[in-house]
Order: C-alpha cells, then sequence, then structure tokens
C-alpha cells in the first residue's frame, strides 16, 4: 500500500486530455478519470476504479488514466512525468501495481502497466 502511494507521487497529478482525441467511455472514481475502451466491460472498468479508490490511487487529486484489454492481457495505463518511465524503483513498483491488479480485480489475467506521455502514448511497457 506505502508503494503504491509512491506510485502516485510520479504520476501527472493534473492532466486535461483534449477534447477531439478518443480514448474511450468515461467514469469518474474520486478525481481520476477513467477511460475504458470497446474490448473492455463496464462492470470490469467499475471493478478497476473500486480498487483505485480502495487502493488510494484515487484520492481526490485529478488524475487521468485508461484501461484497454488486447487479447487475454488488460492495460492499465497512465502518464507520467518525464523520466520516471526509466527510473528501476520506479519501474519494480509498476511491475508490483501489475501483479496486485491481477490479482485483486482480473482473476489472474495477465496485465501491462502502460507508461505514458500526455497523449496516452506508451513510453514504457511493465509486465507482470
Amino acid at each position: 500500500m506505502k508503494k503504491l502511494k509512491v506510485l502516485l507521487l510520479v504520476v501527472v497529478v493534473a492532466m486535461t486530455f483534449a477534447s477531439c482525441q478518443n480514448y474511450g467511455t468515461e467514469k469518474e472514481f474520486d478525481g481520476v478519470q477513467l477511460f475504458y475502451t470497446e474490448n473492455v466491460t463496464e462492470d470490469e472498468a467499475d471493478k478497476l476504479g473500486e480498487y483505485l479508490i480502495s487502493s488510494g490511487f484515487a484520492d481526490g487529486a485529478e488524475k487521468s488514466v485508461q484501461l484497454e484489454k488486447e487479447g487475454e492481457t488488460y492495460q492499465f495505463r497512465m502518464v507520467v512525468k518525464e523520466g520516471f518511465e526509466k527510473k528501476e524503483e520506479f519501474l519494480a513498483l509498476a511491475k508490483q501495481f501489475a501483479n496486485e491488479m491481477s490479482l485483486d480485480i482480473f482473476e489472474g489475467a495477465p496485465v501491462e502497466v502502460h507508461l505514458c506521455n500526455d497523449h496516452l502514448e506508451t513510453l514504457k511497457v511493465v509486465s507482470m
């Protein structure tokens, strides 16, 4: 749980997406703007949103994330501050977060954490 809070510190706190971009269907969970694509069910998005609240990720501060699914693999995409995609300690935390989401939300399915720029373009993929 403490490590998750450290992870939160490096996520861009306030992020606004350009309205012309289509990141999927949008839901809000205690400050977290969660987008999910057509490959993800609303129930899966809700489970993730509730998890983000219970884990402390959703803490009232504005954040934007996206949930995608490719095959059987879930992709949790989040914007990070420039350079954090290269920090080994941060990558270890992201890997732990992927494992926790797999077990706690997605019934053991594979999860990747995509560390992204402010347009949700992947800079680095962290797998379980």
